[in-house]
């Protein structure tokens, strides 16, 4: 515990370096380029370093879990597990109760909840007061209402647990004006403050969202970024107008840029000598088995490079029928030309499936 404690004390005094500097950052003018470059340099620092601690504290938890480590303990792992769940549904609760009291309503205001946080919506609050500032009001709220509110609560669960010692406490992360959940851990937020760091136009937080996975192709991260903007602050016919140029600028681009990227294991376990693959082989080894036959068929395996266990692939649609006869094909660093597959490309399937897919269209 003692090594724990230690290790999280200096997660919090280098997170509060990292949000002081994101505050310089914020306050600091585009024309000033060295000093920008300097705090951004500093705050990808300070970031990596909290996480690497956040990840070695989130470890040693998980580690308890795990027969085969030293302090492994069952009752232990289940313990913590079954504490970080009595404690966020203790608070969300607690918050119910005290906005219920408040304005005299019998609704839920925690709309939703994570292992260690609790999504809170303010909007009677906010059209109640009508503040004229609600970023500064909410913040205020948050600081002087809602957070002591929040430790005394936990100081309340302590002593009916009987706990040794009380380390639960909540801070305010961000401020959202609109928010869309698709799935639960699937969320985006269109932040104005996080952590105190007020932002001079909102920023997106974007949570298991396509834009963020490495298996999304890199244009349509970048691309569905800017279309997410487009949903949360403009019009209907705005985000249709950017799908449509979306599409034909997609349309436009080489396979290597639409494709999608994945790590390729277990390519000899599917490997069928018959018929090149065996039924339920993933459809990215599928396209790279279908890869290495062809470069072999063609004699040109010392041209290309033959898709082996590990190795990072592309893999892409096609249209049927086409001159092999399947769906998909995966390649390396570049499709074949001597495939003669450029034709038969799948733009339709693969723009549906990488782009309006993850936009929810």
């Amino acid at each position: 515990p003692e090594l724990l404690e230690e290790m999280y004390d200096e997660r919090v005094l280098i997170k509060n370096k990292m949000i002081q500097h994101k505050k310089e950052l914020e306050s600091t003018s585009k024309e000033d380029v060295m000093t920008r470059k300097k705090l951004e340099y500093a705050i990808t620092a300070e970031n990596n370093n909290q996480m690497a601690k956040k990840i070695a504290l989130n470890s040693c938890y998980g580690a308890i879990g795990n027969q085969y480590f030293r302090y492994f303990n069952r009752d232990i792992a289940e313990g913590i597990t079954t504490a970080g769940q009595l404690s966020i549904k203790w608070v969300e609760k607690a918050v119910n109760e005290y906005m219920n009291k408040l304005l005299e309503t019998d609704e839920d205001y925690v709309i939703a909840i994570d292992t260690d946080s609790i999504y809170v919506t303010f909007d009677a609050l906010v059209s109640k007061v009508n503040p004229k500032n609600p970023v500064d009001f909410l913040d205020t709220i948050a600081k002087e209402k809602l957070e002591p509110m929040i430790n005394e609560s936990y100081e309340e669960l302590a002593s009916y647990m009987n706990a040794y010692d009380n380390r639960m406490h909540m801070g305010r992360e961000v401020i959202a004006d609109k928010a869309i959940w698709t799935a639960k851990k699937r969320y985006i937020l269109n932040v104005h403050d996080q952590e105190g760091v007020r932002y001079k136009t909102p920023r997106l937080k974007l949570m298991g969202i396509e834009t963020a996975k490495s298996s999304t192709p890199m244009w349509c991260r970048k691309k569905l970024e800017q279309g997410i903007k487009v949903v949360m602050n403009e019009t209907e016919h705005d985000v249709w107008e950017f799908i449509t140029n979306a599409k034909n600028e997609f349309s436009k681009l080489p396979i290597e840029e639409i494709s999608f990227p994945r790590g390729c294991q277990n390519v000899k376990k599917y490997s069928n000598p018959a018929s090149i693959y065996n039924k339920g082989t993933p459809i990215h080894v599928r396209g790279s088995l279908l890869y290495n036959n062809y470069l072999s068929k063609y004699n040109i395996d010392k041209k290309y490079p033959v898709i082996t266990n590990g190795e990072k692939v592309k893999f892409c649609y096609l249209k049927m029928p086409n001159v092999i006869n399947e769906n998909v094909i995966s390649f390396v660093n570049a499709l074949p030309k001597e495939f003669e597959l450029e034709p038969y490309i799948d733009y339709e399937t693969q723009f549906n499936k990488s782009f309006l897919e993850p936009l929810g269209v």
